[in-house]
Formats: C-alpha cells, sequence, structure tokens
C-alpha cells in the first residue's frame, strides 16, 4: 500500500511537471508570435480537453490571437515573424490553420469536472465578453443573454479572488449596459485600482455618473479619459462628455472649452459642432459666424442643419442675420438645385415665423418650382409649401 501511494504522488508530480512545462513551452511559442505551434503544443498534450489549465490556455490564445473566426467556435492561427503584427492577418485573405474548438463547451465541460476551479469561470466570463463584442446582436445566443452571462460567470470568479482589471471592467460595463448604473461604479473603480490607464474605464465610469446626475464625479472621470485615449474619435468623446456635464451646470465658457477641444481632435462631428456652434451664438463669441458656415457645410440639402439653424438664431433673435447667411449661401449652390430650393425654402419658412408674408410667399413660390425639378410630385415637401401658402 505504501509503495502504491508513493508510486501515485509520484506519478501526479511528474504529471503537474509536464503539464507546467507544456503551459511554459507555449507561452514562450506565443512572446514568439508562433501561435499555431503554441496551439499544437497544448492540443497534442491534452487531446480530448481534460486538463483544465490547459484548457483555459487554449481558450485565451484562440480568442486573443485568431487570423480568422467562425463564430468563436472554430478559429484559425498562424505564426509570424517577431516585427509583425497578428492585426496584419486577421479577416484578411491568406493561409492559416484551422481548429476546431469550441472554448464555450470545453470550459463548461471542464467545470463540470472541476466546479472549484475559478479560472475556468474567468475565462468562461471571457470568452461571452468577447463574443459580445466582436459580434454584437448576430451570434447564437441574443446580446442580452451573453451580458447576463459574462456578469455571471465574472462576478463568480471574483467573488472567489480570481479577477483581474478587464474582468472587473466587464462586470462594469455589463451592468451599465444594463443601465444599473450605480453598482456599475463600484466595478469601475476597482478595475482603475488595478490599471488606472486603461481610458474606457475611466470614460465608462464618467458615463455612469452623468446617468446619475453626478456630473462633477463626470467631469473628472471624462476628462481622465480625454487624456488617455489616442484615437481621435474616442478622444473627442470624452471631451464632449465633460463638455456636455459643464453645459449642464450652466458653466458655459468651460463646455466651450471642452467643444473646442472635441472638435479640434475629430473635425466635423454633428454631435460636437450643434451645441459648440449653439453656445457660440448665446456668447455671442466672435467667431459664431464662421462656425454657422462650418455647421452648414456638414449636410447644405439637409433640413435637420436648417432647423438646428433657425432653433439657435431664434433663440438668440438673430432671425435675420440667418436670412442674410442663408442669402449668401444662393450663388454658392447656384448649380445644386436641391440645395437652392432648400435654401429658399428654409429662408420662407423665417420670413413666414416673422410674419413678413409677402416674401415669405415669393420664395415658397420660387422654392416649389425647383423643387419640381428634384423630387416626384407626390413629395411631402409640396404639401408643406402648399400648407403655408394657403394659411398666407
Amino acid at each position: 500500500m505504501k509503495q502504491f501511494i508513493t508510486s501515485f504522488f509520484l506519478f501526479c508530480s511528474l504529471f503537474c511537471f509536464s503539464q507546467n512545462e507544456v503551459i511554459k513551452k507555449a507561452q514562450n511559442l506565443i512572446k514568439e508570435k508562433k501561435y499555431e505551434s503554441a496551439f499544437k503544443i497544448l492540443d497534442d498534450a491534452d487531446p480530448n480537453n481534460e486538463d483544465p489549465d490547459i484548457v483555459i490556455e487554449k481558450s485565451i490564445l484562440l480568442m486573443d490571437y485568431f487570423v480568422m473566426s467562425m463564430m468563436h467556435q472554430m478559429f484559425s492561427l498562424k505564426d509570424i515573424e517577431p516585427d509583425e503584427d497578428i492585426m496584419d492577418y486577421r479577416g484578411k485573405e491568406g493561409v492559416s490553420q484551422m481548429f476546431a474548438y469550441n472554448p464555450e463547451e470545453s470550459l463548461t465541460k471542464a467545470i463540470e469536472k472541476k466546479p472549484d476551479n475559478y479560472h475556468l469561470y474567468k475565462t468562461l466570463g471571457y470568452y461571452y465578453h468577447e463574443v459580445h463584442l466582436k459580434y454584437r446582436g448576430n451570434w447564437l445566443k441574443p446580446d442580452s443573454t451573453l451580458i447576463n452571462l459574462f456578469i455571471k460567470n465574472y462576478k463568480l470568479a471574483y467573488e472567489n479572488g480570481v479577477y483581474d482589471d478587464w474582468s472587473l471592467y466587464g462586470i462594469g460595463y455589463g451592468l451599465l449596459y444594463s443601465q444599473d448604473f450605480e453598482e456599475s461604479i463600484k466595478y469601475f473603480k476597482k478595475a482603475i485600482e488595478l490599471n488606472s490607464d486603461y481610458p474606457s474605464s475611466h470614460y465608462n465610469l464618467a458615463y455612469a455618473y452623468l446617468s446619475l446626475n453626478q456630473r462633477e464625479n463626470a467631469i473628472e472621470s471624462a476628462k481622465r479619459a480625454f487624456e488617455l485615449y489616442n484615437y481621435p474619435v474616442e478622444k473627442a468623446d470624452a471631451a464632449r462628455i465633460v463638455a456636455v456635464c459643464y453645459e449642464e451646470l450652466k458653466q458655459f465658457e468651460s463646455a466651450l472649452e471642452y467643444y473646442k477641444k472635441s472638435n479640434e481632435v475629430d473635425h466635423n462631428n454633428y454631435y460636437t459642432l450643434r451645441p459648440l456652434l449653439s453656445i457660440e451664438i448665446n456668447l455671442n463669441k466672435e467667431n459664431y459666424k464662421e462656425r454657422t458656415k462650418e455647421f452648414f457645410l456638414l449636410a447644405p440639402a439637409n433640413p435637420t442643419i436648417y432647423q438646428n439653424l433657425m432653433e439657435m438664431y431664434w433663440a438668440n433673435e438673430k432671425q435675420n442675420e440667418l436670412i442674410h447667411f442663408l442669402e449668401d449661401r444662393k450663388s454658392e449652390y447656384k448649380n445644386d438645385q436641391k440645395v437652392t430650393a432648400t435654401l429658399y425654402f428654409y429662408i420662407a419658412k423665417i420670413q413666414y415665423d416673422s410674419e413678413d408674408f409677402e416674401k415669405a410667399k415669393s420664395n415658397f413660390e420660387t422654392a416649389k418650382s425647383i423643387f419640381k425639378n428634384v423630387f416626384e410630385p407626390g413629395h411631402r415637401v409640396f404639401e408643406a409649401i402648399d400648407s403655408y401658402l394657403k394659411d398666407i
């Protein structure tokens, strides 16, 4: 009996040593960007996906370094050069080795055998999180189900001491997505404690604060996100949250500063230019006329642009200025009948609202005659013009 026990423990020791060597070798290959080779070593060591640690390594390797993915249930891998990046190959034509490996299935079976291994739950949470981010409502399970699954698995791992900044961020993100703003804040803060340089943690924390009308806290977090983001669209979005908070606090000069920052890094964004112009008109800033042109050029034929301009200029009793601005655009767009007709139409609307009915009537009629060259007779713009003319 003693000899059997000794032999059993010797076997376990050798197995663990062998397993650790396999994982270590695979991790070294991953560092060298030999992803296909790393997976083959892991798969040869555990072809039936029975070892929890190897199942975890396989799953993370495939999710992080795949070239092609088929619904995140089959993946292809490729060994690349040290100076290359997997994103240079992802989703593009080329040769890569396909592996039939389903992380959801393998991790779930491993959990059934080892229900107290919380690294498995964390990895399964990571899988559902990745699927949600990659497929956005086009996967085998509904998005709401995926979100609940990654929250559930991440939380179970966290409650048992297994977590990192990404899993904590994932819980916060899922709760925010589900509009549980108060609860999400706790997890974003914990994620930031572990990694204060990840901008999206600060950005989403700001969004949660803003949703709870905690604007001062939102400003602080959004400013940090603005500092950390590198991509223009994300950086501009963070600046816009700061500006929105300042605007709601009626600190218009500060709001203006951050709308300008947003516009500087991401030009011609409607959601930045509209409030920026509105504040500049309200504060009577010198450059609001140039900004008006910038805003108009976003979409000279789009009725929303004209309606926004009318609201801003009327609110500041500058409607006559707007008429002059629109009149000046006629020569610029004389060869574009749709824009020309739209200019006449909205000049007429302003004149109608100002009770200058004679001029309004003339411009509505001109707009109607030009629109006939642009739209079919049943278009609703003719109904609108006829309604104004009838009222006049």
